[in-house]
C-alpha cells in the first residue's frame, strides 16, 4: 500500500494508492463525518468499513457511483476501511 498524508488546508485527512487487490487502512482520529472516495475500473470493487478495530468489515450502501468511482459519507466513527479493487487504483478520504 501507498499512502500519503495531505495538508488538512487541502481538505483531504488521507489518500493513497492500492498496492495489490486489497488494502485496509486505519482511520484513527478521521474527521466526521467525512467522504470516502476510492477510484477504480475493476469491476469487483468494493469498500467495506469496521468500527471494532478492524475484526469484522461490512459493506457499505453508496451515495455516489459510476463506472470509475465509488463514494461514501460516513457520519459515525469508524477504526479501518478496506478497499477491494485492483494495484493502482487511488482512494482518499476527506
Amino acid at each position: 500500500m501507498s499512502m500519503f498524508v495531505v495538508p488538512r488546508a487541502l481538505g483531504i485527512y488521507k489518500a493513497g494508492t492500492l498496492a495489490g487487490s486489497t488494502d485496509t487502512i486505519e482511520m484513527e482520529k478521521s474527521p466526521i463525518p467525512c467522504t470516502i472516495t476510492f477510484k477504480s475500473f475493476n469491476g469487483s470493487r468494493k469498500i467495506e468499513i469496521s468500527t471494532d478495530g478492524g475484526v469484522e468489515f461490512f459493506p457499505v450502501v453508496y451515495d455516489n457511483s459510476s463506472a470509475t468511482s465509488l463514494a461514501v459519507a460516513i457520519r459515525a466513527p469508524i477504526s479501518h476501511v478496506k478497499f477491494t479493487g485492483a494495484a493502482a487504483d487511488t482512494w482518499s478520504v476527506r
